[in-house]
């Protein structure tokens, strides 16, 4: 799968408001519902995003068409959809952000921006995973594990959904990408492609 590289905008767009709210709404670590999104865009950019006649009010047709063109085409990659209603940045979408957070700063926030979640979720979640026994059949012999023994790891089950497993796997890639933890990111890679094939 491709993902954006490019920078955002010099000059504000909806694209790069919506991905710049989602991210300060904690979008690296956990499913936003949409409307939380377009709240937010709209406090961030209210005369790109409000009423032509009411610019008080927000517009929540232009920060859908926003996030149709998102994931279409001008951002490919950046976000996970867990559920129709909520979206969540991908460990790409988390690094482009990143690498660009001065440019988002200077577009959309004023002041000092936040800092990111604190870690201490990433690191209960590793050890979660290295506590495991499935983790030490992993460290020896990889393709004897099932995905029923998987799921236990990840928090699902192995009749789980694709887009349930994804969301489990973004979640210990996000957590290996924080700690820089490559094994933790191999182990994720494996049960991608153990589970979903890809």
């Amino acid at each position: 799968m491709s993902f954006r590289t490019n920078p955002p905008s010099d000059q504000p767009n909806n694209q790069d408001v919506f991905v710049w709210a989602l991210y300060l709404l904690g979008g690296a670590d956990r499913d936003v519902d949409v409307e939380e999104i377009y709240l937010k865009c709209f406090e961030l950019a209210p005369a790109r995003l409000g009423w032509r006649t009411r610019p008080d009010l927000p517009d929540y047709k232009k920060a859908s068409k926003a996030l149709q063109s998102i994931e279409a085409k001008t951002h490919a990659g950046l976000l996970l959809r867990p559920h129709e209603y909520s979206r969540r940045l991908s460990v790409e979408g988390v690094r482009w952000v990143e690498t660009y957070k001065e440019t988002l700063a200077k577009n959309y926030s004023q002041g000092k921006v936040q800092a990111s979640l604190s870690n201490n979720q990433h690191e209960r979640r590793r050890q979660e995973v290295k506590g495991d026994p499935v983790w030490n059949q992993f460290k020896e012999d990889p393709e004897t594990l099932t995905s029923v023994e998987l799921a236990s790891v990840m928090n699902c089950t192995a009749a789980s959904t694709d887009a349930t497993w994804r969301t489990r796997i973004n979640e210990l890639r996000r957590a290996s990408d924080v700690l820089g933890d490559e094994d933790l990111m191999k182990f994720a890679d494996f049960v991608q492609k153990k589970v979903l094939g890809a």
